[in-house]
């Protein structure tokens, strides 16, 4: 009926067995509609789109696709067809090549109304992060680049990145107090580094802490959206310790950080228990992720509670788009391993939970629906899932009213 296994026929029926991704919707929903005024809703999305560069440095991970479907102008036709058919406002993509950005997403997007930033990773690294945007849905007020390589700190030795950048509404009636944070990173793959992945993300939330302070003083802040691929499942120490706020690092030991499948012997070294001493130096960032300035005095007053050695804290309240309680859903299929390692998270304020809104997230496939699926498709052009969700910010100025 479908053709011989191994043969496109084959391959093609089996991936259009998978049902079309739908909408879900939150509670909030419901509160939008009877107040749309008050709201400035944006759709976001976030996706590793596979850089061409390590697919064929891979290839054994992509053994089982067909060629065809692995060429890059095929890939990229299809990444288009799939970015540009969620008409986001806001796009977040890991793993762009500096070619493909300068020659073609950035000149395409650029003809459907979008601008954008962008970070190649640093070394003979091709891909980076970039952030596209609807120039007449939102103003940069402002944006970071993040390269982690740090050339006097040994843990921060891998040529990762990320980038931040606060967005303003473009609205009726929206006040210089309606800004929110937008932070995507990819962070090292290797299951063994536990230690460097935790050390990646502390600077980050350091480099987001500063962007995103509304009042130093009063430690309050704009609302955040941080994303990516953090090559981290969706239980691990590393996404826990972004949830709650905390980690007792020594706990672990490294391959335990991200809770990644590995197969491989794993070397005694990497094997060991993470320090029981700081991770970065505190004169570089603090154990509760805050810059200190080159005065050495913390950018920001230093939280009440008090910090002790391997451990680390954080004081902002991340919600996950997805329910992270699923172990079930999937965002990649790389190697043909179904895992859960991308995310959209986002701040709820305590003095206003209802700054930002989740309203509804495009829903992912589950482990069971990825037999015989072998990414990059002719319907999923990347190895991973593209992720989104739409959000409804409340403005300041209307309520005030």
């Amino acid at each position: 009926m479908y053709g011989r296994e191994g043969s496109e026929n084959f391959h093609t029926a089996v991936e259009n067995h998978l049902p079309y991704r739908i909408w879900s919707n939150t509670a909030n929903q419901q509160y939008f509609r009877r107040y749309p005024q008050q709201h400035f809703k944006f759709h976001l999305v976030c996706y590793n789109i596979l850089s061409q560069a390590l697919l064929e440095d891979n290839r054994f991970l992509y053994v089982n696709c067909l060629r065809n479907n692995l060429k890059w102008y095929r890939r990229k036709d299809r990444l288009f067809r799939e970015l540009l058919r969620q008409d986001a406002d806001i796009l977040c993509l890991q793993e762009m090549e500096n070619y493909h950005y300068e020659n073609d997403f950035r000149p395409t997007f650029m003809q459907h109304g979008y601008d954008s930033i962008y970070l190649k990773r640093t070394g003979d690294k091709s891909d980076g992060c970039c952030i596209f945007y609807k120039m007449n849905r939102l103003r940069l007020i402002e944006s970071k680049t993040v390269p982690f390589y740090q050339k006097d700190i040994r843990i921060l030795d891998r040529d990762n990145c990320g980038l931040i950048a606060l967005f303003q509404p473009i609205a009726p009636n929206v006040s210089s107090d309606d800004i929110f944070c937008v932070a995507t990173t990819h962070l090292l793959f290797s299951p063994k580094r536990g230690d460097i992945k935790l050390a990646q993300i502390q600077y980050f939330l350091a480099e987001i802490d500063r962007l995103a302070i509304k009042d130093p003083y009063t430690n309050s802040y704009y609302p955040i959206i941080l994303c990516g691929d953090f090559n981290a499942q969706h239980q691990s120490p590393l996404i826990q310790f972004l949830l709650d706020k905390y980690i007792k690092y020594d706990d672990y030991r490294c391959i335990e950080i991200s809770g990644q499948k590995e197969n491989s012997i794993v070397n005694n070294r990497f094997s060991s228990q993470l320090p029981s001493n700081e991770l970065l130096p505190s004169s570089f960032v603090t154990a509760d992720c805050r810059l200190v300035s080159s005065n050495n005095e913390p950018i920001l007053p230093k939280c009440n509670n008090r910090l002790l050695s391997a451990i680390l804290t954080h004081n902002k309240q991340f919600q996950s788009v997805y329910d992270l309680n699923n172990s079930l859903d999937v965002t990649t299929n790389a190697g043909d391993v179904p895992q859960f390692v991308d995310y959209i998270f986002y701040t709820q304020q305590e003095d206003d939970p209802y700054r930002l809104n989740l309203l509804s997230r495009f829903d992912l496939y589950k482990q069971n629906q990825m037999i015989d699926i072998h990414m990059p498709n002719h319907q999923f052009p990347s190895d991973h899932f593209l992720l989104a969700a739409k959000f409804a910010l409340k403005l300041r100025k209307i309520n005030k009213q």
